[in-house]
């Protein structure tokens, strides 16, 4: 392991770089963060819940983009002040912390990585419609192997200029969206300000789409992926953090206004006529039918590009925790630090690559099977909530040690945004437990 405050002789360059001075040019590990976490489960969580609930539950991003920022924030700081990975203050902690996160990667991955390649083929499928009935499934495949090839080939600087672009294109679709929907001001405003948990309405509780956006939106592994992004950007020390705070701050506001503009289009398109979302098919029909052939186009492409970008965002994060993971605790697979540094090293790395090709490839079956994608999608980000008292714990003990962090360690506010996020995972998980199962097998 490195030296605790290995990052700490770098501090006075620091304050260097101006606020002004750091342009959007140079800046990225944001926007990938959010092309990577505004996949299938944003579209279907925030979707739904416009759907169900109009706008009474746009209060509750506010909330959860509070903690998402201050937990990613206090993580980056950790890698900037000491100088390692993220993984390795958590294995200070001792080596089930790493082998619970290793072994949750791998597998909600794959799950994940199943649901985005089916909307992707999905979302494709209601522009080009192939004469056949695997037409969708053909897509899929086809945009699987785009996604694979930027990936194993192209690596994070590939990755980063695809997310900018995407960025803006998912950005101008979902306010068309928003704006096609016919949205009331003062609705919009009283579910952004006026907190309320509405009674269960339709197939989803608001408890358990509550629980998904705090999933998908407050985070968990996610988080622990921009950690690894900004170390490939090549912001090691302390001398870019500011930088990374205002690359952090971009990112959260994109997710935000992304999130709220779901909602916003939802409730006014689907909502009105009272019917239970559980089928792409079904959104897109909703659409077409209110806005026409435009609302259809606009759907079917900001579908495409949160799954897509989820898939090649989410995987290259995921790729890069368990290399490190590997690399730094597996005794196979162990590497000293020295062999892994350098511009190509984690992209040309066995481990990442195999990684990739694995959730790539491995989640294709699922068009074999009749497992509804809206129910998948609700599921597995629910189930993410038990991830984040492990993480989310963890973090706060390493970044409040003295001898890791010095002047740089939690102060009150971070200690107590952590703390209630963890109490509220631990309050829907525990309370809703019931609730949550019967969603699970009913």
């Amino acid at each position: 392991m490195n030296h605790p405050l290995s990052g700490s002789h770098q501090s006075s360059k620091a304050g260097e770089e101006s606020w002004i001075s750091i342009s959007l040019s140079s800046i990225g590990p944001g926007f990938v963060f959010t092309m990577a976490v505004l996949g299938t489960g944003d579209i279907v969580a925030n979707t739904t819940a416009g759907a169900g609930y109009r706008y009474s539950l746009i209060w509750t991003l506010i909330l959860v983009f509070i903690c998402r920022f201050v937990w990613v924030n206090t993580a980056a700081k950790y890698v900037l002040v000491t100088g390692e990975s993220l993984l390795t203050g958590y294995g200070r902690l001792g080596k089930g912390v790493v082998w619970a996160v290793l072994i949750l990667v791998i597998v909600t991955r794959h799950f994940s990585n199943m649901v985005v390649i089916v909307m992707t083929g999905s979302a494709v499928d209601l522009l080009l419609p192939l004469p056949t009935v695997w037409s969708s499934a053909i897509w899929a495949t086809l945009f699987t192997l785009a996604g694979f090839t930027m990936m194993f080939w192209g690596g994070y600087p590939v990755i980063e200029t695809f997310c900018k672009a995407l960025v803006v294109f998912m950005g101008v679709s979902l306010v068309v969206a928003a704006l096609l929907s016919d949205p009331d001001p003062v609705g919009i405003l009283a579910g952004t300000f006026v907190p309320s948990l509405p009674q269960a309405q339709g197939l989803y509780s608001a408890v358990l789409i509550v629980m998904a956006l705090i999933g998908t939106e407050a985070g968990a592994l996610h988080n622990v992926s921009y950690t690894y992004f900004i170390r490939e950007k090549g912001w090691t020390d302390l001398s870019y953090l500011k930088r990374q705070r205002v690359d952090l701050v971009f990112g959260i506001v994109c997710m935000f206004v992304m999130a709220a503009l779901l909602q916003i289009a939802a409730a006014g398109t689907i909502h009105p006529l009272g019917v239970d979302v559980e089928e792409t098919e079904d959104m897109a029909r909703v659409f077409y039918n209110q806005q026409g052939r435009l609302g259809l186009i606009v759907f079917a492409l900001g579908l495409w590009g949160a799954s897509f970008s989820s898939l090649v965002g989410g995987s290259t994060g995921y790729g890069l925790i368990l290399t490190d993971i590997c690399r730094t605790f597996v005794p196979y697979f162990k590497q000293s630090r020295e062999k892994r540094v350098g511009d190509q090293a984690v992209k040309l790395d066995p481990l990442f690559r195999a990684a990739v090709t694995f959730w790539c490839f491995s989640p294709l079956y699922i068009f074999l099977t009749n497992v509804r994608p809206v129910w998948l999608v609700l599921t597995v980000m629910a189930i993410q909530v038990v991830m984040i008292p492990l993480l989310a714990t963890s973090l706060l003990i390493i970044t409040n040690r003295k001898s890791l962090m010095g002047e740089h360690r939690n102060g009150w506010f971070t200690n107590l945004v952590m703390g209630t996020l963890v109490l509220l995972a631990l309050y829907f998980t525990y309370v809703h437990a019931g609730e949550f199962w019967n969603s699970l097998t009913g």
